[in-house]
């Protein structure tokens, strides 16, 4: 087993050797507000622009690890560190939590490395991704001291649940989930009211951290609002464990999956069988969004992605399934190490075209219609965040760094907080050569995502812009300064 894991390990982690800033959507997002908080003061260029703003916020795993890394690592290996526990960390949390539900370890967690390069550690949900790793882990001591060590294991319940909130506040509501349905086992056995009245006392502690942190958070006055996705998108959803690069590949893997558990005769007591059940209630009753969080529903999803492996024992695991396992997990890491290194030249096009920007230079970004894309096997794009690299490796300001004062401990500083809103989104570049749709006053240079065709690149707002340099995946144009005194 020892040797297996340290196997699995190696192929997981393998990918990071292969590409610098791996295609994570959101991650060098995440990377570049890290580069600011661990820069600070002592940068008087990025001090300028931003500012760090600490508070209690239930998303905070990178910025509290990222920043002391970079005092010792080199920016692109701290993160790739990061990035490394985020995989690493759900696959470890199911094996304990799958041993801890059972009282041994089979084979059968082992698969859920199928599922470590999910849709949302792809779209760059590291925080909320480690949650879940940690989640699993702590429920895990849960379940294997509460009756032996109770005074203990409550006191590092309510540390943990402390850590969890920070990490990502879906974690700890993951782990408070997973600690119930043992909770819940227990009552089962014994229903007198003594018996509940010491297990609620025992659980009360612990659930109340998070509830007191949540309450001195600035996630909690925002308004409840909410977005409902389609019966269609709801649907299309319950692939995100399994989704990566290929639709195909992704719809065989949850079909594998699927077959061995109606197959294998699965056991499933009450302790893991109660929150697999809550998970899958609470993701038909919640919406796509809610207090600003997007992709709130689809979070559910990916825990019970997990939870197939570490709550659920199927009875016959045939040799033919660990084969068909070992080969498509094998197939599912050549074509994402094929996907990143070709990463790798779209990196290279955007740091040759981003090396004439200064540092605090001011760039606007946008993209043109028909930029080939790195993607999701469900459409989504992957690189919209890959011009963060403005700000890591060239200390400049673009407009998109995550800086919303309730998930994010950083505030973008006048005047740069105005371009920021003024830019709103990645602008389409076809506005650029139509006057008076897009103002760029304040910038200096726009970089385009997808050049389109040289030619009429080159005649793209003459008046306005001027062409610097040009690759297959992006462009850099320098704005006319006279257009703005005017």
């Amino acid at each position: 087993m020892r040797w297996g894991l340290a196997l699995l390990c190696v192929a997981l982690l393998a990918p990071l050797a292969l590409v610098d800033v791996p295609p994570l959507l959101d991650y060098p997002n995440h990377l570049a507000r890290a580069v600011v908080l661990a820069a600070g003061a002592s940068d008087p260029v990025l001090s300028r622009m931003y500012t760090p703003h600490w508070a209690i916020i239930p998303n905070l795993g990178t910025d509290l690890i990222l920043p002391p890394l970079l005092h010792l690592l080199p920016v692109h290996v701290a993160g790739r560190i990061v990035i490394g526990l985020a995989v690493l960390l759900p696959v470890f949390g199911t094996l304990a939590y799958s041993r801890a539900v059972f009282g041994t370890l089979s084979a059968w967690p082992f698969a859920s490395v199928l599922v470590a390069y999910n849709g949302a550690l792809l779209l760059g949900f590291l925080n909320f991704v480690a949650g879940i790793g940690l989640a699993l882990l702590l429920s895990a001591a849960w379940i294997v001291w509460r009756e032996s060590h109770p005074v203990g294991t409550a006191l590092l319940a309510g540390i943990g649940m402390g850590v969890l909130f920070l990490c990502h506040l879906m974690g700890a509501a993951f782990c408070a989930l997973l600690i119930a349905g043992y909770e819940a086992e227990r009552l089962w056995r014994d229903p007198s009211p003594i018996h509940l009245l010491k297990r609620v006392l025992a659980v009360a502690p612990a659930i109340a951290v998070p509830v007191v942190l949540y309450l001195l958070s600035p996630l909690a006055p925002l308004s409840a609002a909410t977005a409902w996705p389609s019966p269609a998108e709801k649907a299309r959803q319950l692939l995100l464990p399994f989704a990566a690069y290929d639709l195909w590949l992704d719809i065989a893997t949850a079909g594998l999956v699927g077959v061995i558990l109606l197959a294998g005769r699965c056991r499933v007591p009450i302790r893991s069988g109660a929150p697999l059940i809550a998970l899958a209630l609470l993701y038909l009753a919640s919406p796509g969004e809610l207090k600003g969080a997007q992709n709130f529903d689809s979070r559910f999803v990916i825990m019970l992605g997990f939870l197939l492996f570490g709550a659920v024992r199927p009875a016959l695991l045939p040799r033919a399934a660990v084969v068909a396992v070992m080969l498509l997990f094998g197939v599912r890491m050549a074509v994402l190490a094929n996907v990143w290194l070709d990463h790798r030249r779209d990196l290279a096009a955007l740091r040759s075209v981003i090396a004439a920007v200064e540092p605090g230079a001011r760039v606007f970004v946008a993209k043109h219609a028909d930029a080939p894309n790195r993607r999701l096997s469900n459409g989504m794009p992957l690189d919209d965040h890959l011009p963060a690299l403005l700000l890591i490796e060239r200390r400049a300001f673009w407009p998109f760094l995550f800086d919303n004062p309730s998930q994010q401990p950083i505030e973008t500083l006048p005047p740069y907080r105005d371009l920021a809103m003024r830019a709103g989104a990645v602008a389409d570049a076809r506005d650029l050569g139509r006057a008076g749709r897009i103002d760029l006053c304040g910038y200096d240079y726009v970089l385009l995502l997808g050049v389109g065709d040289p030619q009429e690149l080159a005649r793209l707002a003459p008046d306005r812009l001027q062409l610097l340099d040009r690759a297959d995946f992006a462009a850099l144009l320098r704005v006319r300064p006279a257009r703005c005194r005017s």
